[in-house]
This record gives structure tokens, C-alpha cells and sequence, in this order.
């Protein structure tokens, strides 16, 4: 075999390595066990921001497996921090002052799974990938955006919900060529609906200046 071919045979594994561990949470295990087993930390904050807000405490587990870990001092290439990545931007609006406080983290990321839920009608498919690519994006495309890495991360988040709660939501086709319509996607009820809140990661500054009082000096 000449060197061309080892090297060209080498990189191929490389990548396929990578798409592995990308497909299982970049190398964290996503299956229940675990998850439940690196959540028991934290359960107490999980359950008590999750009653109030009125979001599942098994979906608040899940993002926190794919977006982190459940590493408290996750930081990603975009700048998003701790257990629920939150960039500073949404941090501030949700009132978290440390991201890398585990408690607060979960309180800001929780409340803001909670009000792209009432967002969205209950609408788990929305509100997932708004989580991960902003409601703007959201919005423009109305259903999951044609962004591998959101149609990726929805598809994750609820095989590891459905692992956990024992739901059977279908997970979304992967396309790069047309953003996934929700129509009659799975909706779950919630048990009270909140005042407006602020927005999350798109579109904030407009909504500023539409309503300054909702925002902190």
C-alpha cells in the first residue's frame, strides 16, 4: 500500500470516528442510564425549575445531555456556557448571573425551554431547534431550519427524552435541502401558562426595542 493510500485510508477513519461520536453526543453516552445517572447531581435544581415552569423534567435532562454533558464548565466554540449552554446574551435575559452556577444555569435554561414552548404552542419540534439555532431562524423557515447541525441536535435531543420518559415522539427526517415543516408535530400541554417573558437567542434586540421594559439595566 503506498503512502497516498495509507494516508487517504487513515483520514477516512478519522472521520468516521468523528461521526460516531458525533452521533452518540460527541462521545458521551446518551443512553438512560447514564443520563440519569450524571443528572442525580443535579436533580433537585432539574425538578424544581421544571414544576415551575411547567416543562418535562426528563426534556430538561436531555438538552442538558447533548448540550453539555452534564459538564458544569462547558464552554462551546460560540461562547455558550455551562450545563444548558447558554450564551451571555440569554444568560442576562433570564436573569442567570453565573452560567457555570449549576443551579442558576438550569433556572435560565429551563425558563427559557419553558417560553419557547409557550412560543410555540407546545410544539417540541420548534421549540428544540429554536433552542439550538434561535427562534429567528425558527421563524424564517416555520419548522426546524435546514441546518444539519439543528436537524441533528432536534433528532438527539428527543431519542434521549424518549429513552428517558418512555415517549415514542418521532424524530425528524435529516435534510439539508428543505427546512422540516412541523404540521401536526407532537405537542405536549402545559400545566400554566407564564407572563410574556423575554426572547431567547434570535431576535432579542428587536424585541428590545419594542418593549425596553423587559429588559434589565
Amino acid at each position: 500500500m503506498t503512502r497516498l493510500k495509507s494516508a487517504i485510508l487513515i483520514t477516512l477513519l478519522g472521520l468516521l470516528v468523528a461521526q460516531s461520536a458525533f452521533a452518540e453526543g460527541d462521545g458521551c453516552s446518551l443512553n438512560a442510564g447514564t443520563v440519569n445517572k450524571k443528572a442525580e447531581l443535579h436533580q433537585d435544581s432539574i425538578q424544581k425549575y421544571a414544576d415551575k415552569y411547567g416543562v418535562s423534567s426528563d426534556m430538561v435532562k436531555a438538552v442538558i445531555a447533548v448540550e453539555s454533558c452534564y459538564n458544569t464548565q462547558a464552554v462551546s466554540p460560540k461562547g455558550a456556557q455551562g450545563l444548558m449552554q447558554l450564551i451571555p446574551a440569554t444568560a442576562e435575559r433570564f436573569g442567570v448571573a453565573n452560567t457555570f452556577d449549576s443551579n442558576q444555569n438550569i433556572h435560565g435554561g429551563t425558563r427559557y425551554l419553558s417560553w419557547l414552548m409557550d412560543r410555540y404552542d407546545g410544539d417540541l419540534y420548534r421549540a428544540i431547534a429554536a433552542y439550538n439555532a434561535g427562534e429567528g431562524a425558527v421563524d424564517k423557515y416555520k419548522g426546524i431550519p435546514p441546518y444539519l447541525e439543528t436537524q441533528h441536535y432536534v433528532r438527539r435531543v428527543l431519542t434521549v427524552y424518549n429513552r428517558l420518559s418512555g415517549q415514542a415522539v418521532a424524530l425528524p427526517v435529516v435534510t439539508a435541502s428543505a427546512p422540516i415543516t412541523t404540521t401536526g408535530s407532537v405537542k405536549i400541554s402545559k400545566p400554566k401558562v407564564l407572563p410574556p417573558s423575554k426572547p431567547g437567542r434570535a431576535g432579542w434586540q428587536l424585541n428590545k426595542a419594542k418593549a425596553p421594559q423587559l429588559y434589565k439595566h
